[in-house]
């Protein structure tokens, strides 16, 4: 599809506006920068637990709070901030939560535990905000063509943040203190925030598009409802699937670490490094997800897959104390993890009638969904472990809520241009054996 604009007053077509436009590509650079700050920082939560129970004297089910903050602040406020956010550009806001982002560096700061619990919910603020604006500023700049592509290079590079958290956050804080990584994750978070603030811009309003929809975005955005886009089937259906994937994500990137160091006697750094294999699959899983859905041109059969094989490989990791089942099921983690991610992440925004505000809107409610998730998954295993003893009986809980993509998966409407052109034959085969019938 072709939208026209007018440019110096000449009529040109939205494709080729956008490859003139090569300054998009600065863009997409800063934005990847601050989404792989989330990854960094995020990450870090897992091997930063134990210390934390070291420092404050604390039970685990005291200490999930600090890998259930952040998920639980963004599950509460994306909504609020997405309506609000949608009365301002896409540049300010998302410059509001990259900043926001850098929470971290007040840890030094933070003398007792709920002070350093505050440092993680102005994170999460920051992450609530900039997550769905990422997207929808990748929709502003690219065609919806390149959005799956645009997602899992954008997904990839938070992978490689998860990386560096599991390999770097244990030998900081050992060499200087447990509050360093927080510290330092903080401070790239703000020199990236720095870095959008420099580089990033708006696009013309005249050259937006809807991306799904082909209307100009100013028409589109007339035609927003916020309660029948917060009361769609579509919407519901991808804040379920979110949810149940990222409780089981949240659950075993916050636990593992401690559950192999204190189960099956490895060393925690050692348990940490295992941990991102599961990265290395991701990263992997998040380009080829990006290019796959490309050309086959579809986006449910990767939802289906990964919600089939995501919870079982998490069973496999969790069973057998043997290094090569190990590695192999943590590196599937993370493939079934985020395989699906691209598709996941690009369905808001190609909802048939669905204008950029309105995606954001619904990328939002997937957050709050993602995140309840997020909240529910570290805390339902730190407390099972005190009271059972035994880590298994919340990993089981949290694999069977990760089903939740899988059943999503099969009643979400297909959004890729294959499953569109179908869909659109089957109408004409069926007005056209209406009219017959009616003759």
């Amino acid at each position: 599809m072709f939208v026209c604009v007018r440019v110096g007053g000449v009529e040109v077509r939205h494709s080729q506006v956008e490859e003139r436009n090569r300054y998009r590509f600065a863009i997409l650079a800063s934005v990847i920068l601050v989404r792989s700050c989330i990854g960094l920082i995020w990450a870090s939560a897992g091997p930063l637990l134990p210390l934390i129970m070291n420092a404050f004297g604390i039970s685990r089910g005291t200490a999930g709070w600090f890998a259930s903050a952040a998920p639980l602040t963004i599950a509460l406020v994306s909504l609020p901030l997405a309506i609000i956010g949608a009365r301002y550009s896409l540049k300010k806001t998302f410059a509001v939560g990259a900043v926001l982002q850098a929470g971290g560096l007040l840890v030094p700061f933070a003398s007792n535990y709920p002070l350093v619990i505050v440092t993680r919910v102005i994170f999460a603020v920051g992450t609530a905000i900039t997550v769905p604006v990422a997207t929808a500023i990748a929709t502003e700049w690219f065609s919806s063509r390149k959005l799956p592509t645009i997602n899992g290079a954008m997904m990839s590079f938070i992978n490689m943040g998860n990386a560096l958290a599991y390999f770097l956050t244990v030998p900081l804080a050992v060499a200087i203190s447990w509050k360093a990584p927080m510290a330092i994750y903080g401070a790239v978070a703000l020199t990236c925030a720095l870095a959008w603030i420099v580089f990033g811009k708006d696009r013309p309003r005249a050259a937006r598009v809807t991306g799904a929809s082909g209307m100009p975005e100013a028409e589109a955005e007339e035609k927003v409802s916020f309660g029948k886009v917060l009361a769609g089937r579509s919407t519901l259906l991808l804040a379920f699937a979110t949810m149940g994937s990222w409780c089981l994500g949240n659950s075993i990137g916050s636990w593992l670490p401690g559950y192999y160091n204190e189960v099956f006697g490895m060393p925690l750094q050692k348990a940490s490094a295992i941990m991102a294999v599961i990265t290395v699959g991701g990263t992997a899983a998040c380009l080829a997800g990006g290019f796959l859905t490309v050309r086959i041109g579809l986006r449910k059969p990767f939802l289906i897959l990964s919600g089939f094989l995501f919870g079982l490989s998490a069973l496999s990791a969790d069973m057998f104390n043997n290094l090569v089942i190990i590695y192999i099921s943590v590196t599937l983690f993370g493939v079934f993890g985020n395989l699906h991610n691209p598709s996941l992440f690009t369905i808001p925004m190609e909802l048939p009638k669905t204008p950029l505000r309105s995606g954001v809107i619904i990328f939002s409610v997937m957050q709050c969904g993602g995140n309840l998730g997020n909240f529910i998954g570290p805390l339902l295993v730190g407390y099972l472990v005190d009271l059972t003893g035994s880590y298994l009986p919340g990993f089981l809980s949290a694999i069977v809520v990760s089903f939740s993509l899988l059943i999503a998966g099969l009643l979400l409407p297909e959004t890729g241009p294959k499953g569109k052109t179908v869909t659109r034959t089957l109408r004409a085969h069926v007005r056209t054996a209406q009219s017959t019938a009616s003759h």
